[in-house]
């Protein structure tokens, strides 16, 4: 039997990011969910806390989604309710417990799925509206998107936890102290 196929037509091209973002997303979730409210919000040296890292990384995954991919700009509702700011800081309400951040980090992600799961794998590359970012234009595609979006969960996922074991004073168990070493 010969058969020819382009490739598996039971997933689009972009299940593949957001499985990425996924796992990014859970390594957080880790992270985060045995902090006591002090930790979150605990201010060490001139570093955002844990719980402003958190709300950051909803802001800027609601951004993406709204003004890069959808074409459409944060309501005032939504600034309101992640607590945007007019100057360029990471912050949070000092008052709000982990389930709140977490509630942010679901609604942004669930305007992530619900646009990545409706594109096609020729819009899943193909650039999207233009946007004005510092005076300047740009257009970005949902592909570049979901690889910005892991990496910059994934350096403030880092920050955050360099803030929760400045805190704790414990060292973090790392995965890849584990792995083989590889050489070539």
């Amino acid at each position: 039997m010969i058969e020819k196929t382009l490739g598996n037509y039971d997933v689009h091209d972009s299940s593949h990011g957001l499985q990425a973002l996924k796992e990014t997303r859970e390594k957080l979730l880790s992270m985060v969910s045995d902090i006591e409210f002090q930790e979150l919000h605990y201010g060490y040296s001139s570093f955002p806390t844990v719980g402003a890292y958190l709300l950051h990384i909803a802001q800027i995954e609601l951004w993406w989604v709204k003004n890069a991919l959808m074409g459409e700009s944060v309501t005032e509702e939504e600034k309101e309710r992640y607590y945007f700011q007019e100057a360029q800081v990471i912050a949070a309400p000092d008052d709000k417990e982990l389930s709140w951040f977490l509630a942010r980090l679901a609604e942004a992600r669930d305007y992530i799925r619900a646009y990545f799961n409706q594109l096609s794998d020729v819009e899943y590359r193909k650039p999207g509206p233009e946007i004005t970012i510092n005076g300047e234009t740009f257009r970005y595609s949902p592909e570049w998107i979901i690889s910005h979006l892991i990496d910059h969960e994934a350096y403030h996922r880092g920050q955050a936890a360099m803030v929760l074991k400045m805190v704790s004073g414990q060292r973090e168990a790392w995965e890849h102290f584990n792995t083989p070493y590889l050489s070539l």
